[in-house]
């Protein structure tokens, strides 16, 4: 990885836990404005909307992205950063709003956007090659989050619904991931154009 491309990763995952810190600040102001009411977001995964489980999914957030900050700060100064680590940053990002969907409807919750939110911030930032491994890794935890919401039953209730919803993944991941990487080699014309302009006129000089 280049020096250039290094610093730009690092840049993109420091505003990647900047506006992960909005986001738990205002789910948590969420989920405890409901915890404090007695409210239970959605019948159908009640009994997971609990002290415990609220809590420990907020300190979970919280201690994963202090340490992702943490990781981002000392690649600063190091000026290092690892080609996984933007992967490993999005599967915390998935595995987070997944918790979070569940005590709140899970599939039917009103979070759910933030599946989206995730997917399209990262293939934006990276591309079609991390738009692909996100899809992937959201469509594993939504799959996941399906089996706990209707444990113990066999059968999903309106399963043609979640299909299209996972197929509607696929559709904003690769869209996203192909505006991506046509803005790149947009950006790499305008450089070269830039560059061969910057010879002519020393030329010129």
């Amino acid at each position: 990885m280049s020096p250039e491309r290094t610093l730009w990763e690092i840049r993109n995952e420091k505003n990647k836990a900047g506006v992960r810190w909005l986001i738990i600040t205002a789910v948590a102001g969420y989920l405890l404005t409901l915890w404090a009411n007695g409210e239970a977001p959605a019948k159908n995964t009640a009994h997971l909307f609990n002290t415990n489980y609220i809590f420990s999914t907020l300190g979970f957030a919280l201690c994963a992205n202090t340490t992702i900050t943490w990781l981002v700060l000392r690649a600063t100064k190091k000026e290092k950063i690892s080609g996984i680590f933007k992967y490993l940053t999005m599967a915390v990002d998935f595995l987070m709003v997944t918790l979070v969907l569940l005590p709140t409807g899970g599939s039917e919750s009103m979070l759910y956007p933030l599946y989206y939110v995730v997917i399209v911030s990262n293939a934006l930032r990276y591309g079609m090659k991390v738009a692909l491994v996100g899809i992937v890794t959201m469509n594993a935890f939504y799959v996941a989050m399906l089996g706990v919401q209707y444990y113990p039953q066999v059968e999903i209730p309106g399963y043609q619904q979640e299909a299209l919803k996972i197929a509607g993944f696929w559709v904003v991941g690769i869209y996203t991931g192909y505006l991506a990487r046509r803005f790149e080699i947009l950006r790499g014309e305008v450089e070269r154009y830039q560059k061969l302009l910057a010879q002519a006129l020393q030329k010129n000089a």
